[in-house]
């Protein structure tokens, strides 16, 4: 996976210049690059009618530039794997989305959809509740990592902070990110009752992290994959951020088909396998070191049909300066 040279799975042909051809199939592509949006959502944000947007979405997965994906009665629609492994073509797409007249428009449009997602689907929780988030687990993922290390990152630091004080101790520097503006003011109160100086909480999206490219040699993505808009997007961030040969920890829920956990604890993915990961890391300059299921330990919080889910832990290195 150290090697930028590929081949694309999508082979150019009039199929596909017909279907990118159209204005709004662009700014659909563009939309969708963000993260999966319904039917209605794309209607309201392009200001289309619903027929016109599921028509377009009819002639985009015929091309198979877009793919959905069911939960419950409703359909999400997002970029096809594909597509995110023709990078040439998807270039086009959004360089041709950047001619656009009203894209700043559309833009803010977008923002705003996910915003009023956000507040209907987040749910406070502590870390250690969170499903997948056993002491077990966690203890497992710090058994691979025994060497001490100048700067950690961990995204998602949730409320507590748990592994970014455990960190504190084995870090120079731990740089603690959460988009939750309340916790990060509890850590910090937090950090200051304690006199805890090496660690720096930041409010940010784990899409957009305000720090410098390979600035980091350890990074934590611990419980928080499954809650990203975009797990390409959120992977791809967190190699930016890590320095060669630095190691890029996750922890999330096995692949698992409890629907549930959409609503209880407004997960977007229901977990992943080691194949998925593997495509998350397709033309990254990295490689796995290990990756294996672990089953979690109960915690009489959460739902007991939640907590025999098994989790699983990948260690991941940076092999190769990225090209960004």
């Amino acid at each position: 996976m150290s090697s930028y040279t590929i081949q694309e799975a999508i082979t150019p042909n009039i199929e596909l210049f017909s279907a990118i051809s159209d204005e709004i199939r662009i700014k659909i592509l563009m939309v969708l690059n963000e993260t999966e949006f319904t039917v209605n959502e794309l209607k309201d944000i392009l200001d289309i009618h619903q027929s016109n947007a599921s028509r377009h979405l009819t002639r985009l997965s015929a091309a198979k530039l877009v793919k959905d994906r069911r939960e419950g009665t409703k359909a999400f629609y997002g970029l096809s794997d594909d597509l995110y492994m023709s990078p040439s073509i998807l270039e086009v797409v959004l360089k041709s989305a950047e001619q656009l007249k009203d894209i700043h428009f559309i833009k803010a449009r977008v923002k705003e959809t996910l915003s009023k997602r956000k507040k209907v689907s987040t749910k406070k929780f502590h870390k250690l509740d969170e499903v997948g988030g056993g002491l077990k687990a966690q203890v497992y993922l710090f058994s691979k990592l025994i060497m001490p290390f100048e700067h950690a990152i961990d995204i998602g630091c949730g409320e507590g902070a748990e592994l970014s004080l455990m960190l504190a101790h084995r870090c120079k520097k731990v740089s603690a990110i959460d988009n939750n503006a309340n916790t990060i003011i509890q850590l910090k109160k937090h950090l200051q009752e304690k006199n805890i100086l090496n660690v720096h909480p930041i409010k940010a999206d784990m899409n957009e992290i305000p720090l410098k490219n390979e600035s980091a040699d350890l990074i934590l993505m611990s419980q928080v994959l499954h809650h990203a808009s975009s797990p390409q997007k959120a992977i791809k961030e967190a190699v930016r951020l890590l320095k060669v040969n630095g190691l890029l920890a996750l922890l999330d829920l096995a692949e698992h088909n409890e629907e549930e956990l959409r609503e209880t604890h407004g997960h977007l993915w229901l977990g992943f396998d080691q194949k998925r990961i593997e495509f998350l890391l397709k033309n990254l300059p990295c490689r796995i070191l290990s990756s294996e299921v672990v089953l979690k330990d109960p915690i009489t919080s959460i739902p007991s049909s939640f907590q025999k889910l098994p989790i699983i832990c990948t260690i991941i290195q940076k092999e190769t300066h990225s090209k960004y």
